[in-house]
């Protein structure tokens, strides 16, 4: 129900899938919310894209420059819908563009890395987006994780879509990348209800290997994950069958890992989502507590304590959105 981006300053977004169509109750908008201040504060409202209709939550992912926002989710066609949210721009009435072909299950995800470049052309701005590389991943009707790349910003799409080696999963994906595409990681949760996870180290240019679990615990619901720019430290969370957020995480790039543990005493209806600073210090995580109101929890020192242990992000409830993950 939930995603957020964390700016390389204290800017933290957060986008909520809301409004259902009244007579359908199908037919979903997409909120956004900021802090200006770490997660300390957040402005009085929740802004509405008028422009989009959903049938699932959406994910964002953010350039290591903070300038381009990135975000996807599935529309009442099934197909996936992509916007690229420039340095400024107008979120109410921004457009939405789907990525060509696939039908598809439950909530997309999305990460990139590479930055956009801008000259000044007789005083016009020019940016120009080659080498940006957008990621969108997705389960389809077969429950494979299926993907798609974009190498310019999401201007055109290279590659969609294709299936991602031979696993078959029961939720939607999650990714991350790190800042120079050295670590590209996907997860998803598995037959078996264990978060499973693959990746690459060449810019998904081939995957590393096979889909393995990620420890032994099991879940009721699919995962997050975030990683510092450098792709050393990932963090990843999932909702289990106690509802409360479970966490686990890599200081290697996911050469090994800790073990899974619970984050606090809260319980939840929604997914996790996750976002870190560049380095991993500061690590957010947002899900739909049992009020329908958005929560948060913050750690400032890579997860060792939670100064912001869990409280409700703003009043505002989202009921009708427990949609397929």
């Amino acid at each position: 129900m939930l995603t957020s981006v964390f700016s390389l300053g204290s800017r933290l977004e957060l986008f909520a899938i809301s409004d259902a169509n009244p007579r359908t109750k199908k037919e979903f908008r997409v909120a956004r919310l900021v802090s200006y201040d770490n997660g300390e504060t957040w402005v009085k409202n929740w802004i509405i894209n008028d422009r989009g209709k959903f049938s699932s939550s959406v994910a964002a992912a953010i350039t290591g420059d903070s300038l381009d926002t990135f975000i996807v989710g599935r529309g009442m066609d099934d197909f996936v819908w992509f916007i690229r949210l420039e340095e400024v721009y107008d979120f109410k009435n921004s457009r939405w563009s789907r990525i060509p072909a696939g039908v598809f299950s439950g909530k997309p995800a999305v990460c990139c890395y590479g930055n956009a470049t801008t000259d000044w052309i007789n005083g016009d701005k020019a940016t120009n987006y080659n080498g940006v590389r957008v990621m969108a991943f997705a389960r389809g009707k077969d429950n494979k994780i299926w993907w798609a790349y974009s190498s310019n910003g999401g201007t055109s799409w290279d590659l969609a879509w294709a299936d991602m080696l031979s696993g078959v999963f029961t939720s939607s994906p999650a990714a991350v990348a790190a800042a120079n595409g050295k670590l590209v990681a996907v997860f998803a949760k598995g037959n078996d209800d264990k978060i499973f996870w693959t990746y690459s180290s060449n810019g998904a240019a081939s995957w590393a290997m096979d889909w393995a679990p990620i420890g032994t615990g099991t879940f009721s619901a699919m995962p997050a994950a975030a990683c510092s720019a450098d792709g050393k430290r990932i963090y990843v969370f999932a909702k289990g069958k106690d509802d409360r957020v479970w966490w686990i995480y890599s200081t290697t790039g996911g050469a090994t890992w800790s073990g899974w543990g619970p984050m606090g005493d809260g319980v939840f209806l929604s997914p996790p989502s996750a976002s870190c600073s560049w380095d991993g210090r500061i690590i957010h995580v947002f899900a739909k507590g049992r009020d329908n109101c958005a929560w948060q929890a913050r750690s400032e020192d890579f997860g060792a304590n939670w100064n912001i242990p869990w409280r409700r992000v703003h009043h505002r409830k989202f009921v009708d959105t427990d949609l397929p993950f």
